[in-house]
């Protein structure tokens, strides 16, 4: 790659130029000039001169030196990508200079030529290494570009290759497959009974020859012939049970192993894979293609093997009963193998475009899907009908020509084998006028080419299912096979105490290895420090949140956490020290308790609610008619935009990381919401290092320093006071909000004393303990010290504050009083509050489905539309009987549910169920439509049902009721 051998010519045409060029240091070839016409160009480097040779357009001309350059007057190299293409420059004099022009092809050529002429520069020696030499990202056999390095290559993987791995898979059902195998071969063994027994039937029983014994002995015999011949039916019938039983548990085993080790490749997948293949298809892969192995054990108990099998014992037979019958059974043979080899050679690569097309299809339609929404606002939808109709019919195509085939060519088979049974009873039943062969023989040699001929038959449509099964498996396969991009370390190292340091050090990266995203980044940030990170739009921000938390790895430099590079931690150790709140809010169909505590299953409720009240959450779970137990959609449907974003944050929050990255964590909240979290984020973040990102200024109003990126580098770094003074990028951008909108900008919230009033006290009261994180991690007082992280590798892990109960106000029995106002309200007292909260107070259930005497939270209005909590009460069972009982009055007015506790009778008409059951109030009659959106999920294994009008009914757990009402209520609601 980095130094061929020149030819002998361009070394003659260096030395007639004068130009002395030995020893040859790098020598390469372009395979396109400048201008992208297909003509080959040599790099020729010696120690102090670069020359290009250009070869001749044609034989009439000679070589020609294109360009010739002294090294020590090139300050630096580089390689810029373009499209389809790429420019080796050199920068002369302060200006780029292009030298050779590359496909894409020869790309990391030049790129590593690139680096060698930087260091030979620089340092005036040059070191090439043999795996240098090698492009890692080929087929070392047939030199085919794969997609990422260690891929296997598709053409070399021989079809055997594909047969070896599949019995890998099915290793551990190897018991029950050798089982298989020897039912299958007693199955066969059984059904060679019955014609022999019938030919003994007609020759010895039937045609009781003139003269013969007593009439009972031959009644005697067929008895006994028929109870051997029922014997033989039984013996079939116990094995098939056997066999189609045993068959259906291990394709169901393997299947679902199979499906297993999918998703495991496909969670052990970089993201970089998911940006280039569609989800739609992945989910093709998984759902059916895994359908192969299920459809192998067909095989064996039912398919070839079993035909084989029975193809050797009925030969067998059929030589037996008469040898010169049996050669001309065998004269379709030559069709049937013709014909097979035939259809093998048409249809099997029409196969791959068939598979393709079904994953497209569902590809098409799962795009569609997902972006429903943007659909239905821009009246999208003949557009996208359009498009699925293409990818349907496409499908179709290709199906349709895969099944015409296979409907041709088994007619075909029928005629052919119809001709080799007309042609034995031509000959057979002239034997049998001869009398050179019995009836019974006859009758039954034609039994046994019925069997001789149905496997035949069925092995000829092999070669259908084998394609069906090389292609499926092939891209079983392949994903399987999908090299880790972002591997595990082979020995992590240990995860020591948490302290937040992070570290970029030289570090370059992008998605696209033809053009870099991050170039040469290096800060750092000291533990318990806030930096905030602004740039334009593609400046690389969110790119360091990607390799900051692993998705990526950096293709140069090291990126570091607690002085270890992130590569060296287990990917869990990394990712427990890191929360992250991405821009684009993904929140999971379930509760919306379920998506709050996603990081941390195991959290109480009391560290739930704190957090989401740290989120500023809180209030907008509790106005949802279900609370925290609200079923939300997918992504999140029926949460406003700035809703998500605020259940992201606290689910980010109650993760509890010493590190937090805000991706744009606020950009779709309004002011005020934004205000409140920012509070909330003074205390939450002491401590505790966070990187926030943001294009609202306003957001890092309380960062101890900024980073300012523009195109993939590090422009600017300062406090905001130092930034602004620079007047470079940071102050423009800070100009231009402040001009374009009214809101609180960083430089103007400086000035703004209502809200300096209402962070002084928090401000105050954790400065002390942002002051120890930072002198624990060993970084001084100096919020701009460029100190590595590697220095503070002694320092211990810096004081955060955990989200606990105590950000919630709990209302105690002792402090508390609660009594029944006039009218029917609360009035709520609190010891050393002067106020008596007697206007309309209020209680909501956190949990309403759960239980309707915990996590209560006590409210009252502030206005029509507007509520405030004044505090929660954690368990009513704990106050006193009088206030239990008002309290329970007012919680019953809000919620109504049935718990059902018996069936009478369920039945289905018309697409509705329904529903005769006994509830906790009674026997009740109602109906709910027969949809999945109507019965969904409630706790580990409830129900919550809504019927026609809207009612709630809950079964808390089906596998509490009576066997027959589970089994019967199963038997409708299965999802």
């Amino acid at each position: 790659m980095l130094k061929e051998d020149a030819p002998a010519e361009v070394l003659r045409c260096l030395d007639l130029a004068g130009l002395n060029h030995r020893p040859v240091l790098l020598s390469t070839n372009s395979d396109i000039g400048l201008d992208g016409a297909p003509l080959r160009h040599w790099l020729i480097v010696a120690q102090d001169r670069l020359s290009i040779v250009r070869e001749p357009e044609t034989t009439e001309l000679s070589l020609a030196i294109a360009l010739t350059l002294p090294l020590p007057e090139l300050q630096e190299f580089r390689v810029t990508a373009g499209v389809g293409s790429g420019v080796l420059q050199a920068q002369r004099e302060g200006v780029w200079i292009d030298l050779l022009r590359f496909s894409n092809a020869l790309h990391e050529r030049f790129h590593k030529l690139a680096v060698k002429l930087e260091q030979l520069r620089s340092t005036g020696t040059l070191t090439i290494h043999p795996e240098e030499e090698v492009d890692h990202r080929r087929c070392p056999a047939c030199g085919l570009r794969l997609s990422s390095v260690g891929e296997t290559c598709p053409r070399c993987l021989p079809r055997g290759a594909i047969l070896q791995r599949v019995w890998e898979l099915i290793k551990p059902q190897a018991r029950g497959a050798y089982l298989l195998t020897a039912l299958t071969v007693v199955g066969v063994l059984a059904e060679l009974v019955p014609p022999k027994l019938q030919q003994y039937l007609v020759d010895g029983v039937l045609a009781k020859p003139a003269g013969g014994g007593p009439a009972a002995e031959f009644m005697q015999s067929l008895l006994l012939v028929v109870l051997a011949l029922a014997g033989s039916r039984v013996l079939l019938s116990v094995v098939a049970a056997a066999k189609g039983r045993l068959a259906v548990r291990i394709g169901a085993t393997l299947t679902a192993e199979l499906r297993g080790r999918l998703v495991q490749r496909l969670q052990q997948l970089a993201v970089s894979y998911y940006d280039r293949h569609q989800v739609g298809s992945l989910m093709s892969r998984v759902a059916y293609d895994s359908e192969v192995l299920h459809g192998l054990v067909h095989q064996i108990t039912a398919g070839f093997l079993l035909q084989i099998v029975q193809l050797i014992g009925v030969g067998i037979m059929l030589l037996v009963i008469n040898t010169k019958l049996a050669i001309f059974t065998l004269i379709p043979v030559p069709l049937v193998i013709g014909s097979s080899w035939f259809f093998w050679r048409k249809i099997y690569p029409r196969y791959y475009r068939y598979w393709d097309a079904a994953s497209k299809q569902v590809a098409a339609l799962s795009s569609m899907l997902g972006g429903i929404r943007v659909v239905k606002a821009f009246a999208q939808e003949p557009r996208e009908y359009d498009r699925f109709y293409r990818a349907s019919q496409y499908h179709r195509s290709s199906r349709l020509w895969v099944e015409e085939s296979t409907a041709t060519y088994s007619a075909w088979m029928q005629i052919v084998f119809s001709l080799g049974g007309l042609i034995v009873w031509y000959v057979g039943g002239r034997d049998v006028i001869g009398q050179s062969m019995t009836l019974g023989s006859l009758i039954a040699f034609l039994a046994y080419l019925a069997m001789f001929y149905a496997p035949l038959a069925t092995l000829s449509n092999f070669t259908t299912w084998l394609t069906s099964f090389l292609t499926g498996a092939k891209r079983v396969l392949e994903l399987l096979d999908t090299p880790i991009a972002v591997n595990e370390p082979a020995e992590p190292v240990a995860p020591g105490p948490a302290r937040g340091a992070i570290e970029f050090d030289n570090v370059h990266f992008g998605y696209d290895p033809h053009q870099p995203v991050l170039k040469g980044i290096s800060f750092t940030v000291r533990p318990g420090e806030m930096v905030g990170i602004v740039g334009r739009s593609g400046s690389g921000k969110t790119t360091l949140v990607n390799l900051l938390g692993r998705f990526y790895d950096a293709d140069d430099g090291h990126v570091r956490v607690d002085g270890h590079d992130v590569r060296e931690y287990a990917s869990n150790d990394l990712r427990k020290r890191i929360g992250i709140v991405f821009q684009e809010t993904y929140l999971f169909r379930g509760t919306i308790w379920d998506n709050l505590c996603y990081g941390q299953p195991a959290a109480t409720v009391e560290q739930g609610l704190a957090a989401a009240k740290a989120a500023r959450a809180h209030d907008f779970v509790l106005r949802s008619p279900l609370g925290y137990d609200t079923p939300l959609g997918e992504r999140g449907a029926g949460l406003s935009g700035g809703e998500k974003q605020r259940l992201s944050l606290a689910r980010a929050l109650l993760f509890d990381p010493p590190i937090l990255v805000l991706d744009e964590a606020t950009s779709n909240i309004d002011t005020e919401a934004e205000r409140m979290i920012q509070e909330a984020l003074v205390q939450l973040t002491a401590g505790r290092t966070t990187i926030a990102i943001a294009h609202r200024l306003s957001t890092l109003r309380n960062a101890d320093r900024i980073l300012v990126f523009d195109r993939g580098h590090l422009a600017e770094e300062g406090t905001h006071e130092q930034l602004l003074s620079q007047d470079g990028i940071y102050a423009r951008m800070v100009r231009i909000q402040t001009q374009l909108t009214r809101e609180p900008t960083v430089d103007r919230i400086s000035e703004e004393a209502d809200f300096a009033r209402q962070v002084a006290t928090a401000v105050e009261s954790v400065s002390h303990q942002r002051s120890t994180a930072k002198t624990s991690g060993g970084s001084g007082s100096d919020s701009e010290s460029s100190e590595p992280c590697t220095s503070v590798a002694v320092a211990e892990e810096p004081t955060r504050k955990v989200v606990a109960d105590h950000d919630i106000r709990w209302l105690d029995p002792a402090t508390t009083s609660i009594d029944q106002g006039p009218m029917g309200t609360l009035r709520i007292t609190i010891d050393g509050e002067e106020k008596e909260f007697d206007d309309g107070a209020f209680v909501l259930c956190a949990f309403p489905t759960t239980s309707l005497e915990t996590y209560l939270s006590v409210r009252v209005w502030q206005s029509d539309d507007d509520d405030r909590e004044i505090g929660m009460i954690r368990d009513l069972a704990e106050w006193p009987k009088s206030v239990r009982t008002i309290v329970a009055e007012h919680v019953g007015r809000r919620y109504l549910f049935r718990k059902i506790l018996a069936f009478h009778s369920l039945q289905l008409q018309h697409g509705h169920l329904w529903f005769h059951v006994e509830t906790d109030a009674g026997p009740e009659r109602f109906c709910m439509r027969w949809s999945q959106s109507q019965a969904i999920e409630f706790g580990d294994n409830g129900k919550l049902i809504y019927d026609v009008e809207d009612n709630h009914y809950i079964i808390p757990d089906v596998d509490e009721l009576a066997p027959k009402d589970a089994e019967l209520f199963r038997r409708f609601v299965y999802w």
